[in-house]
């Protein structure tokens, strides 16, 4: 997959662009590229399509580069991109490549995010693959019948996945969810990072909550006064933070059954690695989008993105608590942006995948 994306990707170069327009494009990912540089070619001396697109797809070879740059492309699609206005050739077979490799598109930053989470094959805890809290549940008993099944595990047993859908984190869920934990964490001896694993589990449902309560406040307060989110962001951060300073979620919880607007926690464990995934169904506002990514990935930003302003004492919410996750997720994984966040038309996802191995090599002896 990854071969013929480049050659599809190259020959969206030579179709659409000049040689001065891929210099332009280069420089505009990695301000260091320079074309006749890279090529060997003095300034004087035209150098060929084939060449320029060879030089760049060499430069820029990885996947997530060569994403990276078909997303300026389409960031300036149809205007004046260096010295002539921009057409992009082959764009629909090269996004049809890139939903296969689980990149999805964001119209609003104009930015590809790749989707990490694949539903592995299960092959025990079947009463519980999914747990709806939305109506009444006996929790105890279901806390006894994970205790029960993850006595009879084997190493064997790693592969499985829990999916919890809730209005709010009421105190009671607090045991299931910790019990849930333990069991991604048990047969490894690797019960010791329970209590951060949980951390960052909370830190995210409190966002999901958090988002929902801001939807549920527009609809059932702020509109009633007039004030929408969208045509006067700061007023109705402001009207939000009184909710909550003076109610705390006290009517989340009604308004969220009311709308029976939920969000769903799934726990996963594979062979190799563990993963929590916090899916919810709401529309991000663009400040909000930008606040989220400013925080989880901000070198993934190029120079032309540009971002409202984030230090009002009123914008919380898209962000709280997500610079602390990525605090305890650094200590235990390798890669540069731990979390990671996907927006859909009707929801966005945000998790994190832990590698079992990157785990171990952190416990104390």
């Amino acid at each position: 997959m990854l071969r013929r994306m480049k050659n599809l990707f190259k020959q969206i170069i030579i179709n659409s662009l000049s040689t001065q327009q891929v210099n332009y494009l280069g420089a505009l990912y990695d301000s260091s590229f320079d074309l006749y540089r890279e090529s060997g070619f003095s300034k004087t001396t035209p150098i060929p399509r084939q060449t320029a697109a060879d030089v760049l797809s060499s430069r820029f070879s990885r996947e997530e580069d060569m994403v990276r740059l078909f997303s300026i492309l389409l960031r300036y699609e149809g205007e004046r991109f260096y010295n002539r206005n921009l057409v992009i050739w082959g764009k629909e077979d090269f996004g049809v490549l890139l939903k296969l490799q689980k990149w999805v598109y964001d119209r609003d930053l104009k930015m590809f995010f790749r989707d990490p989470f694949y539903e592995h094959e299960i092959n025990f805890l079947h009463k519980v693959q999914v747990i709806d809290l939305r109506s009444d549940v006996d929790i105890s008993d279901l806390i006894d019948n994970i205790t029960a099944v993850s006595k009879k595990m084997s190493i064997r047993d790693l592969e499985w996945r829990i999916t919890v859908r809730l209005y709010d984190l009421e105190p009671k869920v607090g045991e299931l969810i910790r019990r849930i934990m333990d069991l991604l964490l048990s047969r490894q001896d690797l019960q010791a990072f329970v209590g951060e694993l949980f951390f960052c589990f909370k830190e995210l449902a409190i966002n999901a909550s958090k988002a929902n309560y801001k939807i549920l406040f527009q609809k059932y307060v702020a509109e009633e006064k007039g004030v929408r989110s969208e045509d006067h962001y700061k007023k109705f951060l402001e009207m939000f933070r009184e909710e909550i300073e003076e109610n705390g979620n006290s009517n989340l919880l009604e308004w969220a059954k009311r709308d029976d607007r939920f969000y769903s926690i799934t726990f996963q464990s594979s062979l190799d690695s563990i993963e929590i995934w916090v899916t919810n169904t709401q529309n991000c506002s663009m400040i909000e989008k930008e606040q989220i990514v400013k925080k989880l990935a901000p070198d993934l930003l190029s120079d032309d993105n540009f971002f409202g302003d984030d230090d009002d004492e009123n914008t919380e919410g898209a962000g709280l608590g997500l610079a602390m996750i990525l605090t305890v997720l650094k200590k235990y994984s390798s890669e540069k942006n731990p979390l990671k966040v996907v927006f859909y038309s009707d929801f966005i996802k945000i998790g994190f995948e832990l590698k079992r191995q990157e785990i171990k090599e952190n416990l104390v002896p």
